[in-house]
């Protein structure tokens, strides 16, 4: 049976997350702390893959959930537990098999807690794994819309829908890979659930104890405001300026798109500071037509607005000049 540690696994998952190792509750795993989160690669010569997890989820919680898929054939879930799961393809010729992290609640202490989503290993009995082959990289920076929550109903873990939100609708589209730097409740000025700090304290981070080392994306997506509705209008533009600042240093060789929030809370303030920074602002009113809440788009909502996304990631990937790294 060939077996992939997490060591192995790390380079088929560093361009499609924010993934690390770390010993998690005495196991090496393939670690994040973010939805949305995918390993890809290309698997031959077996018809099953084994994916070894870590039910990491805070106790009296609800299990984290995984999403998979090959091919880009419909996405499956299964919820993190001790024993494998075995991820069935037709047959043994080359495919091409997704995992991603897909649900996971509040109540999960990410940030100081180690609480994130724990791979423990795969098996490919006599198969392989190879790297997919490489994609434009578009970063996502958001909140819990960007992570997938709250996509299906109200009911964590189980009606996320990173694997379909409007991230992956365009992404979809677009055959692009996208890296999602987004939490729940999270804004420029309001910290996220599980300990989550502000949107300045988690760029660079993927928990407190841990360093993220950055990508190069060709596109960086801004999509953050919506949580920062109950502070001052003046509150939100100093912390938002400074936000941009930080990440135009972080990612200096990439295009940064300023998405309105789909509510539009803020609009007119991020439309000053986009143009204040010469950043294109990307004008979301009537993206979304339906939510599950008020603010989250359900499905249907995600669809429709991915849709409206993606053109406008074609365009600014049409503008880059650097090449996929």
């Amino acid at each position: 049976m060939t077996q992939y540690s997490p060591s192995q696994l790390l380079p088929l998952a560093q361009r499609t997350g924010r993934w690390v190792t770390k010993t998690i509750k005495g196991h090496p795993a393939l670690y994040t702390t973010n939805l949305g989160s995918v390993v890809r690669f290309k698997v031959s010569g077996t018809p099953t893959v084994n994916v070894n997890t870590i039910n990491n989820s805070h106790p009296g919680t609800p299990r984290q959930v995984y999403a998979w898929r090959y091919d880009q054939q419909p996405w499956h879930r299964f919820c993190a537990q001790a024993q494998p799961v075995e991820l069935g393809l037709p047959d043994r010729k080359d495919h091409l098999l997704e995992i991603m992290t897909a649900g996971n609640s509040d109540f999960d202490e990410v940030w100081t807690g180690q609480e994130g989503f724990a791979i423990r290993g795969l098996d490919a009995k006599d198969g392989q794994l190879v790297p997919a082959a490489k994609r434009p990289v578009v970063n996502f920076i958001g909140d819990s819309i960007t992570a997938g929550c709250w996509v299906r109903g109200k009911h964590a873990a189980v009606d996320y829908r990173p694997e379909s939100n409007y991230v992956a609708t365009a992404s979809d589209l677009l055959e692009i890979d996208g890296v999602r730097i987004a939490y729940s409740a999270a804004g420029v000025l309001r910290p996220g659930t599980g300990g989550v700090p502000t949107a300045k304290g988690f760029l660079n981070r993927i928990d407190a104890g841990t360093t993220w080392r950055v990508n190069r994306p060709q596109v960086v997506v801004v999509n953050l405001g919506v949580n920062d509705r109950r502070f001052a209008a003046s509150q939100f533009i100093l912390a938002y300026d400074q936000f941009l600042k930080q990440v135009a240093t972080t990612f200096p060789d990439s295009r940064l798109l300023l998405l309105t929030p789909f509510s539009q809370t803020f609009q007119r303030e991020i439309r000053q500071l986009a143009a204040s920074h010469r950043l294109e602002l990307v004008n979301t009113t009537g993206w979304c037509p339906d939510f599950t809440d008020g603010l989250h788009p359900n499905q249907a909502g995600s669809i429709a607005a991915g849709r409206r996304l993606a053109p406008v990631l074609k365009a600014a990937l049409a503008k880059t000049r650097r090449p996929q790294s």
